[in-house]
């Protein structure tokens, strides 16, 4: 990126204090994927930046990039959404903040990718309306991995490419995908999922939001679904995310009650 002042449509993924007034933020944007930036005096600021800076707000951002510094300089900030239906519900507010810490682990900066602030914003949107937010997390995880060039191969073995007619199928992380029966011998931390689980996963990373509305995904998409894709992410980005153990815990919590 050169030198310079740049204004693009940006969603904060996460942020934090530093020294006595400012704050360091990270986003991710249309016109230049992930950036990290600083905004002086954020804390102090009572016009320029108050309540626009929060995750998951949804930004018209105007930044100073130089070559001086690895963190872009935030001049000016307009709100263009807050979300607050979503962030008024504690169920939908948890999965919102793992579409972003998702978001943030698994791009990198200088990777740029208009699709997946499309992508982020809207299905922040979607469940602020009402899209079921178990269903459309895995839908985020499978499209945000497709996107991003990590589709898990879930038609045929990863390993002989051979179409596996199982319809109880085994998935492997480390390697990739669906691996067939004659090909698993021996192979650990093997995953069972269903023929239809995976062949729903495999066309949901194809469609569009407005098409995914219409799926009504089983109980057992909804676990087998979850089980697989995160799995596979950990693998991916090789740690837990804090915001899935947080969901984790909130469900203990809610099936004691």
């Amino acid at each position: 990126m050169k030198r310079g002042l740049f204004k693009t449509g940006a969603v904060v993924l996460n942020s934090f204090d530093y020294g006595e007034s400012d704050r360091i933020l990270t986003f991710y944007t249309l016109s230049f994927g992930k950036l990290r930036g600083i905004a002086k005096g954020a804390r102090r600021s009572k016009k320029r930046f108050v309540g626009n800076l929060d995750p998951m707000s949804r930004l018209d951002l105007v930044f100073f990039h130089s070559d001086k510094s690895e963190l872009v300089r935030v001049e000016e900030v307009k709100l263009a959404d807050a979300f607050p239906g979503l962030k008024a519900d504690i169920d939908s507010l948890s999965v919102g903040c793992y579409l972003l810490e998702l978001t943030s682990e698994m791009t990198r900066e200088g990777q740029v990718m208009p699709q997946v602030y499309t992508l982020l914003t809207g299905f922040l949107k979607a469940i602020e309306e009402g899209a079921d937010p178990v269903a459309f997390t895995r839908f985020f995880e499978i499209r945000l991995l497709s996107m991003l060039g990590y589709l898990p191969h879930l038609d045929a073995c990863v390993v002989c490419r051979k179409t596996d007619n199982d319809t109880q199928k085994r998935f492997s992380s480390e390697r990739g995908g669906i691996v067939c029966r004659p090909c698993s011998i021996g192979s650990a931390g093997l995953i069972p999922v269903s023929s239809a689980t995976a062949g729903m996963l495999a066309m949901s990373a194809k469609l569009d939001i407005d098409k995914l509305r219409r799926l009504k995904p089983n109980a057992a998409f909804m676990e087998e679904g979850e089980r697989l894709l995160y799995d596979f992410i950990k693998f991916q980005i090789g740690k837990e995310l804090k915001t899935k153990r947080f969901l984790e815990k909130m469900r203990k919590a809610e099936a004691r009650a």
